[in-house]
């Protein structure tokens, strides 16, 4: 008998591991995924406009989304008297059929019946519906996905979700690179995830954070080791720099929200990725404002403008953000030179430059290569301006002499002042809590930043969270605060929060840096 009884024990033991650990999710196919973008958002993967018509007003079904009266998951819902029925294929098609508000009965759906209620908004018995439900014109390939999308709908759950927890992910180089910056950003993310989880969480949901570190070369794979093998609900923060494109790709075709990864360059291509939420301006956003601040400091008719970068793709890619800023704003086309990685010939560039009339050079070198130019430039008495990207240039501010005084300007995508009392407190309050160096400052606010935006986002998502109202409530983030960088706002056609970048100057007696800051948006 106690022979029995320990292998009974031993079996639902045994049945309750294996039935406890979440199955990985079935990843939608491509016409799922369309079919959902269609539910979700209206939007068609024929590239035809669909549109929506409601009696006699027709509209574009972005407009009037099927998961607008739906549900996001197809579930149904009652509003305002209306009631909405379930949209998943295993109700629609019950073998006993239906029988609707004020007693309408009408057989099961099959797809060609479903076709004909969404094109002429009759039921299969030939019943009108209510007014309330449009009627829609759209390509059979777009109303295909949608069939196959409502085939799935109801087993669509985001991975990373249950009711007790959310488990998000992040990204961050090696321990031991960067002299600790990158221990530093994860323990501050841990804090921050910690202490809002003794607070109660996010609906008495727990935040778990499942961190990966690694060099540039497996930043991608191991995002996607998150979120495939760990299943995350979304990312957070993190280090991308050199990664951009390949997380760009994984988080448009993996459909996971990303909010704060810091790189230089953001990516900013059409179609717009939904799925990435920068915070700060990259290089390309700061080289534009400092293009549009100098050409409102100069007579574009008169102007002769050079701009000077080392021969590398990733500096290329900044002058033609340069060149093209110039062309839009019809200044006249600034002369490129690029000059080899290893060799800066200062002296040679600043004669050359000073003898053909240039009066405004856009620098996009290092920091000792701007310093040895601006040299050149006060031993030549060249009285040029020079316009400068303070995250590449770092320190050689130091080499602006009191002749130079308003002729340096250097664009940064934010400044100290972007810091309120309340930010900076409850920032050191954080480290001193979870006794955590606070030797990687800017790096360790960017992470906390990013982690108190999606906290908000969450809360504003209810208890009913999804991946999509996620998205939605980001979209919908205007101006917010986060105490420790300038207002970030979001919307569906932008996805950095601080869209521009601040022009400072250099008083050189008065040893002030920034002597003078102005901000400039950029589209």
């Amino acid at each position: 008998m106690t022979k029995k009884l320990t292998l009974l024990f031993l079996i639902v033991i045994a049945s309750v591991v294996v039935y406890s650990q979440s199955p990985k999710r079935r990843e939608l196919t491509p016409q799922e995924k369309k079919g959902k973008a269609f539910y979700l958002r209206g939007e068609s993967a024929s590239g035809q406009e669909i549109i929506a018509m409601m009696g006699e007003v027709d509209v574009p079904a972005t407009t009037l989304t099927c998961a607008g009266c739906h549900g996001n998951r197809g579930e149904g819902r009652t509003e305002g008297g209306v009631t909405a029925g379930s949209m998943s294929w295993s109700d629609l098609t019950k073998p006993y059929g239906h029988t609707d508000e004020g007693g309408r009965k009408h057989a099961a759906f099959t797809e060609a019946s479903f076709v004909r209620s969404l094109t002429a908004g009759v039921d299969p018995a030939g019943n009108k519906f209510a007014v309330a439900m449009p009627t829609y014109r759209m390509p059979q390939e777009d109303m295909a996905n949608l069939i196959a999308y409502l085939k799935r709908i109801e087993t669509d759950t985001d991975p990373g979700l249950t009711d007790n927890t959310i488990v998000l992910g992040t990204v961050l180089p090696d321990k031991t690179a960067l002299h600790g910056l990158s221990q530093s950003m994860g323990d501050v993310l841990q804090a921050y995830f910690a202490e809002i989880n003794n607070r109660g969480g996010i609906y008495n949901r727990k935040i778990e954070l499942r961190v990966t570190y690694g060099d540039s070369k497996t930043t991608v794979a191991n995002a996607k080791r998150l979120i495939d093998d760990d299943q995350v609900f979304a990312m957070v923060s993190g280090l991308t720099a050199g990664a951009e494109d390949g997380l760009a790709a994984l988080t448009q075709e993996k459909e996971v929200p990303f909010v704060g990864p810091s790189t230089l360059l953001p990516q900013r291509g059409l179609p717009l990725n939904r799925y990435i939420f920068y915070l700060l301006p990259g290089l390309k956003e700061q080289a534009r404002a400092l293009t549009l601040f100098a050409i409102k400091k100069s007579d574009p008719a008169k102007s002769r403008a050079a701009i000077l970068a080392p021969d590398l793709e990733f500096n290329r890619s900044i002058v033609a953000t340069v060149e093209e800023q110039a062309k839009k704003s019809r200044w006249n086309t600034p002369a490129t030179k690029y000059y080899p990685r290893d060799h800066f010939a200062a002296a040679e560039f600043v004669s050359e430059l000073k003898q053909k009339g240039i009066d405004t050079v856009f620098f996009a070198g290092s920091g000792i290569e701007a310093a040895a130019l601006l040299k050149a430039a006060e031993a030549a008495d060249w009285n040029a301006s020079f316009y400068l990207l303070g995250s590449l240039v770092g320190r050689s501010v130091d080499a602006v002499s009191a002749r130079m005084k308003d002729k340096v300007f250097l664009a940064f995508p934010t400044v100290p002042t972007d810091v309120s009392a309340a930010g900076a407190a409850e920032y050191t309050a954080l480290l001193q809590r979870n006794k955590i160096e606070g030797s990687h400052a800017a790096a360790q606010a960017s992470a906390m930043a990013a982690a108190r935006i999606l906290v908000h986002a969450l809360e504003l998502c209810g208890k009913d969270l999804s991946r999509e109202r996620l998205v939605t409530a980001l979209e919908g983030l205007y101006e917010y605060d986060t105490g420790l960088m300038p207002k970030i706002t979001f919307g569906p056609n932008r996805r950095i929060g601080a869209l521009g970048a601040y022009v400072v100057t250099v008083d050189p007696e008065k040893k002030l840096f920034p002597a003078s800051v102005e901000w400039v948006t950029v589209e």
